[in-house]
């Protein structure tokens, strides 16, 4: 038995079928499950004749461009659709200010598990419990077409994987694992993928993560540690913020710390904040202080302010958490 109940279920899958025009978009600066769940629904859309564009607002991280159908993403909207299906947000303000102000759908679908009070479109398969929303994508994928071939397999494979961090995160649930292995059996080559997704690396990623490490910080009870990754440093290794994807493992991998957080300058006084934790502190609540959200155990924010006072604000509030944690 799937998560999404019968009656979200058949009012999806009604909604699908009417469209006739449909625009997935996800959110900016996309990992995998974004790219991998929008184009395993890409897939699925396009084999049943409807006309898919998917949007969006940033290109394709280097290590997601083998997916299949990939160079068909794209940061223009048409005018008009029938269909909206936005993917893992529930918010078009986190697909960037281009589709939070575009008002070309005559109806709009949201799919997600991350932890949310938003729920803006016209119906909301909305899931925390599940490992990622590749996963929600496979169990619509079963009901729209049960003989899904490799092409969707293989991004949805990549969504759960990436999401999982290859099925080593707490959210690995039996059920990311039975999807997974009915993927492989579809056509996925784990191998191939895991090549493609962490072991092609161009060389100016090495290059940053070694300027990020030595940035690396940890609080006086050793229970906090963070790194920081600046404009300068993507400047001078001819990098940019699509690199540091799961830099943040490195400082959270640090045995004693339960909370890592990375913080990437995005701006003049503007800082991206990701956090991730081993468990004790629920660090969406965190990021929600600061309109941010996520996961309990991996969430994220964006602050301004000067990178030592925003160093200073998030130390104390994870030291401050880690102690009524205690």
């Amino acid at each position: 038995m799937g998560l999404i109940g019968p009656e979200e279920m058949a009012a999806a899958f009604d909604t699908l079928e009417k469209a006739r025009t449909v625009v997935i978009a996800t959110h900016i600066d996309p990992d995998g499950d974004a790219v991998g769940s929008a184009l395993g629904l890409a897939g699925l859309l396009s084999k049943r004749g409807k006309e898919v564009a998917v949007y969006d607002r940033d290109p394709v991280p280097y290590n997601y461009k083998f997916l299949p159908g990939a160079e068909t993403v794209s940061d223009r909207l048409p005018e008009s659709c029938d269909l909206l299906c936005l993917l893992d947000c529930s918010s078009r303000e986190r697909a960037g200010e281009k589709l939070a102000a575009w008002r070309g759908a005559a109806k709009s679908l949201c799919i997600d598990h991350h932890l949310t009070a938003a729920t803006e479109a016209d119906i909301n398969l909305i899931y925390p419990e599940a490992s990622a929303t590749g996963e929600l994508i496979y169990e619509l994928a079963l009901a729209l077409d049960p003989d899904f071939g490799a092409d969707v397999a293989v991004n949805l494979y990549t969504a759960i994987l990436t999401d999982t961090g290859s099925f080593r995160y707490s959210n690995a649930s039996p059920a990311a694992f039975a999807a997974a292995g009915d993927l492989v059996r579809r056509g996925v080559n784990p191998w191939d993928v895991t090549q493609q997704v962490y072991e092609s690396h161009p060389l100016a990623r090495i290059k940053l993560l070694a300027l990020v490490l030595e940035t690396l910080e940890i609080s006086p009870s050793g229970q906090a540690a963070s790194v920081t990754v600046t404009r300068e440093m993507f400047a001078a290794t001819g990098s940019n913020s699509e690199f540091t994807d799961g830099m943040i493992n490195y400082p959270r991998s640090i045995a004693g710390v339960e909370v890592a957080f990375m913080v990437r300058e995005t701006g003049d006084n503007e800082y991206k904040i990701s956090f991730r934790s081993r468990g004790r502190v629920n660090v969406a609540e965190l990021a929600a202080e600061y309109g941010g959200g996520g996961h309990h155990n991996a969430a994220g924010c964006r602050m301004r302010g000067t990178l030592a006072e925003i160093n200073r604000r998030v130390f104390s509030l994870i030291e401050e958490r880690l102690g009524s944690a205690s």
